[in-house]
């Protein structure tokens, strides 16, 4: 099969639902800019890491293990870390994006205005990007007071445009407790919020437990489902669209290399499918890297051109944003396909 055109791919429009704040890794960007000082060396950082330490969870473990500190991440540098994302984004191509805030961010006063502020900066310059915020729960043995605490400033931010929630349940991997996360997720998507978990990306046994969370409605990850039927008719049944950050995959080494990628797999069983960046800068890519990656794998035009309409579908955004961006996807789409 002749793999896409690269023109034709770099011209379609793209979008992305998995792509994590990297708060560290932004901040340093961006004060290396300021302070007119090479950033953080990510490329040796992923030369390290595949020397050092076997394929799988050792690898994955290792993300936001570099020495960058954050006592300067003020709200002007957390405004200015936030335009870093959505101006890598916007581009390479992307007109939606969807940006995973981890640890204490919806906790953080004026949380939403900040992020909103940060969109509208960036739309100056890119007027047909639009952005939305996720919350994170990444540790759910948390004590319980905790997590109540987080999750009733999900709600607060909730009505202030906060779009949805990511679960990461821990052992990651295995075939944990969800109880907690369950409990967590079934008041905030009826508050509105939507709902994904981190599945899928080392085995298959997380994946049951995901694909029945309440309110969710996607999996970041997900790509071992293509390994085992049953897993793939429960993720059509339930109409769950996949995460896939083919990069991610590749660096990490949670699946046989990327010539190898069951993405084809998936697409061809009717699985809804989107790709995404994860940690960008940490993995060294960026959304049109990954729409080019997939074309590699034999994905034709018209089927990435259905992942990006598939991402818009299945976007934590409003019902006018939706519209405006299927409008958007189709006006460019048209003339990039011949």
């Amino acid at each position: 099969m002749t793999p896409p055109d690269p023109g034709q791919v770099a011209a379609l429009p793209k979008a992305d639902l998995h792509v994590h704040q990297e708060a560290a890794p932004r901040l340093d960007r961006v004060l290396a800019r300021r302070e007119e000082r090479p950033p953080y060396d990510w490329a040796a950082w992923r030369r390290r890491l595949v020397a050092e330490l076997p394929p799988g969870q050792l690898r994955l473990g290792s993300l936001g293990s570099a020495p960058i500190l954050m006592e300067l991440d003020d709200d002007e540098m957390f405004v200015a870390r936030t335009v870093d994302i959505l101006t890598e984004h916007a581009s390479a191509g992307g007109c939606y994006v969807e940006v995973r805030c981890g640890g204490d961010s919806v906790l953080r006063d004026g949380f939403m205005e900040l992020f909103r502020t940060a969109e509208h900066q960036v739309q100056t310059v890119h007027p047909h990007l639009r952005a939305e915020a996720l919350a994170v729960f990444a540790d759910l043995t948390a004590p319980a007071d905790y997590l109540a605490r987080k999750a009733d400033a999900c709600v607060r931010a909730a009505a202030e445009g906060l779009a949805g929630v990511d679960f990461i349940v821990t052992p990651y991997g295995s075939d944990a407790d969800w109880s907690v996360a369950y409990r967590l997720a079934e008041p905030l998507a009826e508050a509105g919020l939507g709902i994904t978990a981190h599945a899928g990306e080392l085995t298959t046994a997380d994946l049951p437990a995901a694909a029945r969370m309440p309110g969710l409605t996607r999996i970041g990850h997900g790509v071992h489902a293509a390994y085992d039927p049953s897993l793939t008719q429960l993720l059509l049944d339930r109409e769950v669209t996949l995460e896939v950050a083919l990069s991610c995959n590749e660096l990490f080494g949670v699946l046989p290399a990327t010539q190898e990628h069951p993405l084809l797999t998936l697409l061809t069983a009717g699985v809804p499918v989107t790709l995404a960046t994860d940690d960008p800068v940490q993995i060294g890519t960026t959304i049109d890297a990954e729409y080019a990656a997939a074309a590699q794998l034999g994905v034709d035009n018209d089927q990435l051109l259905q992942i990006t309409r598939n991402a818009i579908r299945a976007a934590f955004t409003t019902a006018e944003r939706r519209t405006e961006l299927i409008d958007h996807v189709e006006q460019v789409a048209r003339p990039s396909l011949h």
